[in-house]
């Protein structure tokens, strides 16, 4: 099982308009409410691709009780939270043919015991079984997968979590020997980095914000050199460059789609996440086979109106049309 921890998850609330204007009145076709943040984002891609996750993170207020009751029904997730005394935040994302224009609140501030608490409720997870939820009736997993075998840490940090705390569940993960993967931003992104993370996912301006290279395979070396395993640096309509140390030195693959694919790229990064948790962490397959999954798997979400989404069948159809090319690493 993979545990997706969202240090900020959110309701996420999709608005289908047929244009957006700037300080004007927009007639909505289509709402959509399910749960959010990013780390959720990826245990529902997870379910799809035919994988257990663990959604986790803190969780709280009226809004956390919504997301929670959402996730009830999501098949093959099971929820480990972290309650906290404020409410958990909400996302607005109005899609139109174009594009996407998203309005993100901050999230509840975390206290000093909740932050505490939240690592400790990692720790216990990563140390036994993840039983069954009272609602399911299922026959039940093995004891093996039942077991969190890797751990996705991804989205934005709320107030009261910082790059420090960030670190830190990187570590009780590491000291647990299980393999994380870190999707954030900021200086967050290099303490995950100095932690040891196994594999860091910025995008493009992410990587070149916190590092302050000017290319993005210079971006993803300089987080080698702070100590992450694997770095896997989205470039948009250009696709992913994955670049790994090994001991004859750096690394480096670009992925590419065939065309470019219009639509609502909202949870696009969120299912290369889950796609780099399944065939990076768990499965150990080649860096270059998982870029070409993890494109053409992205490709599929941003054709899909909802972040979490992906649809399965055009990623199968788009993975061999998915070019790959080794990049010099003087």
């Amino acid at each position: 099982m993979i545990l997706a921890l969202t240090p900020n998850p959110a309701l996420d609330l999709t608005y289908e308009v047929d244009t957006i204007a700037v300080f004007a009145e927009h007639r909505v076709r289509r709402v959509h409410a399910a749960p959010g943040g990013k780390g959720v984002n990826v245990a529902r891609v997870l379910a799809q691709l035919g994988r257990r996750a663990l959604c986790a993170g803190p969780l709280g207020g009226a809004t956390g009780e919504e997301i929670r009751d959402l996730l009830v029904a999501a098949d093959g997730l099971r929820q480990g939270w972290t309650p906290i005394s404020g409410s958990s935040r909400r996302t607005v994302t109005v899609v139109a043919p174009d594009g996407a224009t998203g309005f993100h609140e901050p999230g509840p501030a975390l206290s000093p015991a909740e932050c505490s608490q939240l690592k400790e409720d990692l720790r216990a997870q990563l140390s036994s079984d993840i039983g069954p939820q009272s609602s399911d009736t299922s026959p039940q997993p093995s004891d093996d997968a039942r077991r969190i075998a890797a751990v996705t840490l991804s989205g934005s940090l709320p107030p009261g979590l910082d790059g420090d705390q960030l670190a830190g569940l990187v570590q009780a993960c590491r000291e647990h020997e299980r393999p994380v993967l870190v999707d954030t931003s900021g200086p967050a992104l290099l303490d995950a980095a100095r932690a040891g993370a196994d594999v860091l996912k910025p995008n493009l301006g992410e990587a070149l914000a916190a590092t302050g290279e000017d290319t993005p395979l210079a971006a993803a070396r300089a987080l080698l050199d702070l100590g992450a395993g694997t770095v896997v640096c989205s470039l948009g309509a250009d696709g992913m460059l994955g670049v790994h140390r090994t001991p004859a030195g750096d690394a480096a693959w670009q992925a590419a789609p065939a065309e470019a694919i219009s639509g609502n790229p909202t949870g696009a990064g969120d299912s290369v996440v889950a796609v780099l948790a399944a065939r990076l962490l768990m499965d150990a397959d080649p860096l270059p086979d998982v870029l070409r999954h993890a494109v053409a798997v992205s490709a599929s979400a941003v054709t899909c109106p909802v972040a979490g989404q992906i649809d399965v069948g055009l990623a199968a159809r788009l993975l061999p049309t998915v070019s790959i090319e080794e990049i010099p690493c003087p």
